[in-house]
């Protein structure tokens, strides 16, 4: 079995859609000849842990650096504040407040120099085959080009999120400094990688689309037991007040619909909705909750973020096979990607097209749920990333 090096900052028990590409990428790289040796931080501040996806991590040997970023540097000052008062551990447990733009390129910056010497030491050891580095963090990406240069293997670039900063615009004084470093990356790896065609192409023309996905076996669960005409939406909310809204104001001419937000929501839409008889606030739930959650559904909900092409969520949507409604404008690849596959329907803002969506999944939810979905199967794309690295050796 081959081995293969994985950079990557965010993996379990660190929880939600940050960590779940690896995680699962790592779960079944072993059943195509891979073995992943993951280099990550130790643990770090967070604000939310899900320690059973560390299972999926089984067939993955994991190496835990320390690291100099505020993440890491609050995690330790928790530790030493809960032996003096938990009220102060409490209040550190989130991390730092620390924008991108005080660091470069991004403030795990303080993880290079451990993951760098962590890295080669692994190299000499292990001899990996070839080297995977994910981003965010973009830091994540420099560790890789730095390890190339010791191990003189293929280096495979992933792009979770588009470049530079994610959905955040960078400061102007450092946007420059973020395209060269972008080049500098891109050119010296063999392979570039993302999530969706729009992170593509902000990251440029080398690069290729594995598509976000799936684990079948995450729904092999009880679905869980939801009221009237359930719409279930999984995921953080963010600066989404005004789609949230706007729906729940069409779903007034559906006495019976329930809308059921797992996750994050900012604090205006939990004042706002948090006594309505239509919606239920769950807040953060452990990933095999959300999944019992989803399938346990009549309708899932999708809303997109600023900026982003497509949410990890819709692929775990797909996973789910049941009926999705797109709400929102701005989302028109998360759309064509719903109603390309014939797993749903997308309405903008129209509250009337919502009425009758819902009218019509409840009618013939089985339209939405037949068709096949094997690109996005995490299995399947595992076999796809071997084959490209294999190529490339």
């Amino acid at each position: 079995m081959r081995r293969l090096l994985v950079v990557a900052y965010y993996t379990p028990p660190l929880g939600l859609s940050g960590v779940m590409r690896v995680t699962k990428l790592c779960k079944f790289l072993p059943e195509a000849g891979w073995q992943p040796l993951i280099l990550t931080v130790k643990p770090v501040a967070y604000y939310h842990y899900d320690p059973h996806l560390l299972d999926d991590l089984a067939g993955s040997r994991i190496y835990r650096t320390e690291s100099a970023d505020p993440n890491r540097l609050f995690n330790l000052l928790r530790r030493r504040a809960r032996r003096l008062t938990p009220a102060l551990a409490q209040n550190l447990g989130n991390g730092p407040r620390l924008p991108n733009y005080f660091l470069f390129p991004d403030s795990k910056v303080g993880w290079l120099p451990f993951g760098s010497v962590a890295g080669r030491h692994i190299i000499d050891r292990e001899k990996p085959a070839a080297i995977l580095a994910s981003a965010p963090p973009f830091t994540a990406l420099l560790l890789g080009v730095r390890l190339k240069a010791h191990a003189h293997v293929p280096l495979a670039l992933d792009f979770r999120d588009p470049w530079p900063t994610g959905f955040s615009p960078p400061p102007p004084h450092q946007r420059a400094a973020l395209r060269r470093l972008r080049r500098y990356v891109v050119d010296r790896s063999d392979l570039v990688l993302a999530v969706n065609s729009g992170t593509a192409r902000a990251v440029g023309p080398r690069c290729e689309v594995l598509d976000n996905g799936f684990d079948p076996t995450d729904f092999a669960v009880e679905p869980a037991k939801l009221d009237g005409l359930s719409i279930v939406h999984v995921g953080n909310l963010w600066r989404n007040q005004a789609e949230v809204a706007s729906l729940v104001e069409a779903l007034r001419q559906r006495p019976d619909a329930r809308l059921y937000l797992a996750g994050k929501v900012d604090g205006g839409t939990r004042q706002r909705f948090g006594q309505d008889s239509q919606v239920r606030l769950l807040g953060m739930l452990p990933h095999s909750e959300a999944c019992a959650l989803m399938k346990g559904a009549d309708v899932l909900l999708y809303i997109g973020k600023p900026a982003q092409p497509v949410g990890i969520k819709l692929y775990e949507y797909l996973g789910a096979r049941k009926p999705i409604v797109v709400w929102g404008d701005g989302s028109d690849e998360a759309a064509g990607l719903v109603v390309g596959v014939d797993a749903g329907l997308a309405c903008g803002l129209d509250g009337a097209k919502l009425v009758a969506a819902l009218d019509e999944m409840k009618r013939e939810p089985v339209r939405f749920c037949h068709a096949t979905r094997e690109r996005f199967d995490r299995r399947c794309q595992a076999r796809r990333l071997a084959d490209r690295l294999e190529a490339l050796i």
